[in-house]
């Protein structure tokens, strides 16, 4: 949206696109005019407003997301360790205890 002036006047427009072409349309002049401009203002800091919020929050998540991530896979490692220095191993993706006695298998 902007002011033209035309002669001795200033005019508002709004500018907007249908398709490839960008439209004016107008708005007024004097002091309506100036209370729509001021009134799309508001409207525009409220929008980027909301803009900034969803954009921290997605961030925010992100973060949680990244420290469940990472509590995931330190939770993986102990569990594998444990499993480990408990006399089990994986056989075909299950976790058996062993029977020879010895830790790594081999006999």
């Amino acid at each position: 949206m902007g002011w033209e002036k035309r002669g001795n006047r200033k005019y508002l427009y709004r500018k907007r696109r249908i398709g490839r072409r960008v439209v004016s349309e107008y708005v007024g002049r004097g002091e309506v005019a100036e209370l729509v401009c001021e009134r799309d203002g508001m409207n525009r800091i409220e929008r980027d407003l909301r803009t900034a919020e969803a954009a921290a929050a997605r961030e925010r998540q992100r973060n949680i997301d990244a420290e469940i991530d990472r509590l995931g896979r330190l939770t993986r490692a102990l569990t594998y360790g444990m499993f480990l220095l408990s006399g089990y191993h994986t056989h075909k993706g299950q976790w058996r205890k062993r029977h020879d006695g010895s830790e790594d298998g081999h006999r």
